[in-house]
């Protein structure tokens, strides 16, 4: 069973994509900032679908990113999916940092197959093999 970790400061958002998700088969973990939200990637012994709101307080989600990337190591392993209505007023900065981690973008409000689709192939990353994911490069053989 996939695990999502639903990172959201909205109460009614992450009960609306539980409603959604639950039902498709994913265990759903909860946090309603940043700061639970890297508590939680710290404490997982498995890779997780991450559906993280970009704007949040205490610890936003381009915070969580960030140190995402510092850490390295297990945290790399979590796939990422930013959740946003404010994509159009990204930094350039975090825009950088998606790319660099090829994080997608869900934009808000989404379509409940937007999100199972987006949680979908996220999923398969996660158990998808490094050559699967990362094609050698043609120029390589």
């Amino acid at each position: 069973m996939t695990h999502v970790l639903v990172v959201d400061d909205s109460f009614t958002l992450r009960q609306l994509i539980r409603a959604i998700l639950q039902p498709a088969g994913y265990d759903i973990i909860e946090a309603a900032d940043g700061v639970e939200g890297l508590a939680a990637l710290r404490s997982s012994a498995e890779p997780l679908v991450v559906l993280l709101d970009y704007q949040m307080p205490n610890m936003d989600g381009m915070e969580v990113l960030q140190a995402v990337t510092d850490a390295g190591g297990a945290l790399l392993a979590h796939d990422y999916i930013v959740i946003s209505a404010n994509s159009a007023t990204f930094p350039d900065s975090f825009i950088d940092l998606l790319r660099h981690l090829s994080i997608r973008v869900l934009p808000k409000p989404f379509e409940r197959e937007a999100l199972l689709s987006a949680v979908a192939q996220a999923a398969e990353r996660l158990v998808a093999p490094p050559e699967l994911i990362f094609p050698p490069d043609a120029t390589d053989a």
